[in-house]
């Protein structure tokens, strides 16, 4: 199995809605996916139509995973075929207040997936913003990380703080993962600042920026209906980019492509 975690320090960036709608893609395309939410606010059941177990309590599978150690137990069906979850909830605060006091705590993520591993091809592990016991033990178990980054001054700041994080990890000797490159989203065409932050952006990172996502209207409204982007709107702008001169250019539909070939899935 392997690992992939989506992370900034800057909320606000579709780090949730990038990670489902390439975890569902990765589904729909064979693989058999595992999505982690790490996020106390359990943005990943509402986006798949879950939302009901947050409400009922039952959606506090990252607590059963690294507090009372359950592993499959604490997996539950997305309701689309090859794709499970482990949902984050208000639980979620707990694990990481007690997870602060264990020993080897930025381990205990890695060892506990390291279980579910013959279950899956792949696992991707959605990260709350912010640097927490959870983000360190988010980026120790990945295999392959991406920073999604909204085209804003604000956000570009988060992912360069992102990176520092990684660094510092580096130098602790705890990380092991590659950086497969940025994510630019809310990429809109018209805008200057759209303009002036994805060419600072390739100036930056150069050949690991990825193929923009375009702003797209219907990705809000997707998790109202608890739908994926690929069941929502298929031929949306997020998904298969925005049409320049009869070709495509940006869109969910090219960076899997790209994640599949860099990753090797």
């Amino acid at each position: 199995m392997k690992t992939l975690t989506f992370l900034n320090q800057k909320g606000g960036v579709w780090k949730t809605t990038t990670a489902v709608t390439v975890a569902h893609g990765l589904a729909l395309q064979g693989r058999d996916v595992l999505l982690v939410d790490l996020d106390a606010q359990g943005n990943v059941a509402d986006a798949l139509g879950m939302g009901a177990l947050k409400k009922s309590g039952e959606a506090d599978g990252l607590y059963e995973l690294l507090i009372r150690e359950r592993g499959l137990q604490a997996v539950r069906p997305s309701g689309r075929p090859r794709l499970d979850v482990i949902l984050g909830h208000k639980k979620t605060l707990q694990a990481k207040q007690i997870l602060a006091g264990m020993d080897f705590r930025e381990y205990l993520l890695r060892n506990a997936l390291a279980e579910l591993a013959s279950e899956y091809d792949v696992c991707l592990l959605d990260v709350a913003p912010g640097v927490d016991v959870l983000q360190i033990g988010a980026l120790v178990a990945a295999d392959f990380f991406v920073i999604p980054v909204a085209l804003s001054h604000l956000a570009v700041v988060g992912a360069m703080d992102a990176l520092g994080t990684v660094v510092s990890l580096q130098k602790a000797g705890a990380f092991r993962g590659k950086f497969l490159g940025v994510l630019p989203t809310h990429w809109e065409r018209q805008t200057n600042e759209s303009d002036l932050q994805l060419r600072a952006m390739a100036q930056q990172f150069k050949r690991l920026v990825w193929p923009a996502i375009p702003m797209d209207p219907r990705a809000k409204e997707a998790p109202r209906w608890g739908k994926t982007l690929w069941e929502y709107a298929p031929k949306g702008r997020a998904i298969r980019g925005i049409r320049i001169n009869d070709q495509y250019h940006g869109g969910y539909q090219r960076g899997l492509a790209r994640l599949v070939q860099e990753v090797g899935l």
